[in-house]
C-alpha cells in the first residue's frame, strides 16, 4: 500500500517481488477526499533580513486572511525558527490591530487559551497561546506539545508555526499550510541544502480537513531562483533512491553474523534482493556504472561484486569479520557480532577496539563512548551552552574537552542519565 508521495512505485513493487497487475495498490491525488490548490511564490529580494521580513509578511497576509474562520499551519526549518516567526506575524497583527480576528475577547477559546497558558512551560509558548498562535517542535516537552495537539485539534489555536517533524508524526491538518524557506541545514553536508520533494508533499498533504473543508491551500515560499526546481519536482517527481551503498558495510555484518552470507559469492546473490539492485538498473549513472554496462555487465554481477568485496574489505580492515580473499569465505568475528547484536556502526566498534584498554581510566572510558560515529553529527546550541557548562559542574567524572566540542556534550548527556540529573532544556532532553 503505496502513498501519492512515492513517485516509483513500480521500483517498490518489483523490489518486494509484487505482480503489478495483482498485487499492487497505489493511492494518487485523485483519491485526496479534499482537492488541494498548490501555490508557489518567489521572492526575489537578495539581501537576506528583507528577505526575511517579506516571508513573514507573506505568511502575516495569509493568516489575517484566514483569521477566526480557518486554521492555518506554517513550516518552518529550525526549532528556534518556530518562535521567531509566530511572534513576527502576532506583532504585525498588534501593529495593524489585526489580531482581534484571531480570538474574540471573552470568548470561550480566550479563556481556554488563557487559562491553560499558565500551565506552559516553554516561555514562548506561554507568550503567543492567549493570542491564538503557538509553536511546535521535538524541542517542546511531551506535556506542552500534547496540550498544543489537543488545542489545535478541538480549533482554539488558530495559526500553529511548527517543524517538519508534525508532518511526519502527528496528523494535524489545517485548512492552510503555508511552507515558508525551502533551505533546510544538512549537518551531514555541513551545508544549507534544499528541501526534499517528498518532504515538501508531506508538509503540503496537510492542508484541507476532510470534516470541515471542502477544499485545501498549500503554499510554498522559496528563493525565485529555486522557483523552477520546485515546480519541476512537483510535476515530475523525482524518485526515491537508495541510500544501501552508504550503510552497505553494516548491513552486510549483519547478513554474516546471521549466517545468510557465507561468502563473496552470496553476498553477490544477495545483494540481487535489494532495492539498490532495482534502481541501479534504472538509474545506472547515479550509482556509478559505466555507458556500456548493458553490454559488458548486463546482469550487474560484476558491479554487485565490486560493491561486496568493497564492504567486505572494510569489515576486515576493522576486525568485524575475516575475509579470505583467495576463498572468498566470510568468517564473523566478536566485534562484528557485538555490533550486529547493538546496531553499532564499523566506524564505532573500529574507535572502541582502538582505544579501550585493559588499564583505562573512567574518564577515558567516557571520552572514548563520546567519539562515537553514530553522534558526529551532533552539534551544541549556543542556548544549551549555560546549561551544559552546569551539568559539567555536576557530573560525577570529569569531562576534558570545552563545551564548545560535541564529544563533551554527549560525555555530559551520558553521565547526566545514568546519574538521573534533571536537565532544563527541552531540546537537551530530546538529545
Amino acid at each position: 500500500l503505496l502513498s501519492a508521495t512515492l513517485p516509483n512505485y513500480m521500483d517498490v513493487a518489483a523490489f518486494l517481488r509484487v505482480d503489478p497487475d495483482d498485487g499492487l495498490f497505489f493511492f494518487d491525488n485523485s483519491y485526496r477526499p479534499v482537492p488541494l490548490s498548490q501555490r508557489f511564490i518567489g521572492v526575489t529580494e537578495k539581501k537576506a533580513l528583507r528577505r526575511y521580513q517579506l516571508m513573514n509578511e507573506l505568511c502575516y497576509e495569509k493568516a489575517v486572511g484566514h483569521a477566526g474562520q480557518k486554521q492555518v499551519l506554517i513550516f518552518v526549518h529550525s526549532r528556534k525558527e518556530t518562535a521567531k516567526t509566530a511572534k513576527a506575524i502576532r506583532d504585525l497583527c498588534m501593529e495593524r490591530e489585526t489580531i482581534g480576528g484571531f480570538i474574540k475577547e471573552g470568548s470561550a477559546s480566550s479563556e481556554i487559551l488563557k487559562s491553560e497558558a499558565e500551565q506552559v512551560k516553554d516561555g514562548n509558548l506561554k507568550d503567543l497561546l492567549p493570542f491564538g498562535f503557538a509553536i511546535h517542535h521535538a524541542g517542546l516537552n511531551r506535556v506542552d506539545r500534547s496540550l498544543v495537539e489537543d488545542l489545535y485539534a478541538d480549533k482554539h489555536i488558530q495559526v500553529l508555526v511548527s517543524t517538519s517533524t508534525l508532518a511526519w508524526g502527528v496528523n494535524l491538518p489545517a485548512y492552510c499550510v503555508i511552507i515558508k524557506g525551502t533551505q533546510v541545514y544538512s549537518p551531514e553536508k555541513g551545508k544549507w541544502i534544499e528541501l526534499s520533494a517528498l518532504d515538501v508533499l508531506q508538509m503540503l498533504g496537510r492542508a484541507g480537513r476532510p470534516q470541515y473543508d471542502t477544499t485545501g491551500e498549500g503554499i510554498l515560499i522559496t528563493n525565485h531562483s529555486e522557483l523552477r526546481y520546485y515546480l519541476s519536482l512537483m510535476n515530475e517527481q523525482l524518485p526515491i533512491e537508495s541510500q544501501m551503498i552508504a550503510k552497505l558495510p553494516d548491513i552486510l555484518n549483519g547478513e554474516i553474523v546471521l549466517g545468510n552470507v557465507q561468502n563473496i559469492n552470496d553476498a553477490v546473490e544477495w545483494m540481487a534482493y535489494t532495492y539498490l539492485f532495482v534502481r541501479m538498473q534504472k538509474h545506472p549513472e547515479l550509482y556509478g556504472l559505466k555507458d556500456d554496462w548493458e553490454d559488458t555487465d548486463p546482469d550487474l554481477r560484476q558491479r554487485r561484486t565490486d560493491l561486496a568485496h568493497a564492504a567486505a574489505v572494510t569489515l576486515d580492515k576493522h576486525h568485524l569479520i575475516r575475509y579470505d580473499r583467495r576463498s572468498g569465505i566470510f568468517q564473523s568475528t566478536e566485534l562484528g557480532r557485538i555490533a550486529s547484536h547493538y546496531y553499532i556502526s564499523y566506524q564505532s566498534m573500529s574507535t572502541y577496539n582502538q582505544l579501550l584498554k585493559p588499564t583505562i581510566t573512567e574518564i577515558e572510558l567516557f571520552r572514548v563512548f563520546s567519539l562515537s560515529s553514530e553522534f558526529q553529527f551532533l552539534t551544541v546550541r549556543d542556548e544549551e551552552k549555560l546549561e551544559l557548562q552546569k551539568l559539567m559542574e555536576r557530573v560525577p567524572i570529569p569531562v576534558k574537552e570545552s563545551i564548545d566540542e560535541p564529544s563533551a556534550k554527549v560525555n555530559v548527556l551520558l553521565q547526566a542519565y545514568i546519574s538521573q540529573l534533571k536537565l532544563d532544556g527541552f531540546a537537551l532532553m530530546c538529545d
